[in-house]
């Protein structure tokens, strides 16, 4: 795995993609803010007075220090450095040691970042291009219904930190292939002979029966199906009745990387939610034992291409055409 290919599918792919923030649940009450390194870049998002959500680039327009770390409430925005203060729209109110020289503050205001929320998630994009991640959601929204999860509350946070490159991660996600082999428990859930894979233009779907005797979900009259969109090119949701799970996928180097998963809950039912976050646990072992060791083949003398399945593995084919694309044309 070659770090030099890294740093293009940064410049390329990850400086120019949407990137899933938080939900509208984390940042209830006005003055709530949360914070996160996106593709090295610091971004903050705040809920202002009138209850507006906001997004910045977490960097005071003084010296360029970093604002705030982690999560929490703010009534204004205080840089720890020199103390410049801003109001909860990213205006510079306060300029400590500039009582002698005049400044024109309007100049001095946080630089914003583009943010869309879609069913309560908040997504950010750091450079202004053409993709259009509305016409993506608005698919996944009429393919999903009457399914929402507006009011779905967040539970919590599992993170991983796996020695695999990001995208032997998201390969392996995209193919229900290995299910049999390697989840037993998954493939006594689902009804695998109703998996299928569908590919559309910046994302891909994968979506199956499930069995509600053997399941850990909600057991629903109205949909009994496990829906698995990927977001290209890391956000990953997995959607199962009564549940959202949304992944997020972060390099941090040529042959590792930090995965993500939130989990939402249409209802705090304790019994499920464990059963649910117990079960994904031990599938997500069982991810990360495979994809070790296909980082360790790819970096033996033993294996220089494979070949994908044409039946099987189109969401892989599909994922790798869209990163080729974006190394090459940026």
């Amino acid at each position: 795995m070659d770090e030099q290919i890294l740093k293009i599918e940064k410049r390329n792919i990850f400086s120019k993609s949407w990137h899933l923030f938080c939900s509208t649940d984390q940042i209830s009450n006005p003055g709530d803010y949360k914070t996160m390194m996106i593709n090295n870049q610091p971004v903050i998002i705040i809920k202002d007075k009138n209850s507006s959500i906001n997004a910045f680039y977490n960097v005071c327009q003084h010296r360029g220090c970093v604002l705030l770390d982690d999560d929490g409430n703010a009534k204004s925005l205080i840089c720890g450095y020199h103390g410049w203060a801003y109001d909860l729209n990213g205006n510079l109110k306060a300029t400590r040691g500039f009582d002698k020289q005049k400044i024109e503050i309007e100049n001095f205001s946080l630089k914003p970042v583009e943010h869309h929320v879609w069913m309560n998630l908040i997504f950010v994009k750091l450079q202004n291009e053409h993709h259009d991640i509305k016409k993506t959601l608005a698919k996944i929204e009429k393919i999903i219904s009457p399914i929402r999860f507006d009011q779905y509350s967040y539970h919590s946070r599992v993170s991983y930190k796996i020695n695999c490159n990001w995208k032997i991660y998201m390969d392996n996600y995209l193919e229900g292939f290995h299910i049999p082999l390697v989840h037993p428990k998954l493939n006594d859930a689902i009804n695998y002979k109703s998996y299928k894979t569908e590919t559309f233009k910046n994302f891909s779907l994968q979506w199956c029966h499930i069995k509600p005797q053997s399941s850990p979900y909600k057991k629903s009259s109205s949909n009994q199906k496990a829906f698995y969109f990927t977001l290209f090119p890391n956000i990953l949701l997995n959607i199962a009745p009564g549940r959202l799970q949304t992944n997020i996928i972060e390099p941090i180097d040529a042959s590792s990387c930090n995965v993500h998963f939130d989990y939402y809950f249409d209802h705090i039912e304790p019994n499920r939610i464990s059963k649910d976050i117990n079960f994904s646990e031990e599938i997500q072992n069982e991810d990360i034992d495979i994809c070790e060791r296909i980082q360790a083949g790819l970096e033996s003398n033993g294996f220089d291409s494979g070949i994908l399945s044409k039946e099987y593995e189109i969401g892989v084919s599909h994922f790798q055409d869209y990163i080729e694309n974006k190394i090459n044309n940026g």
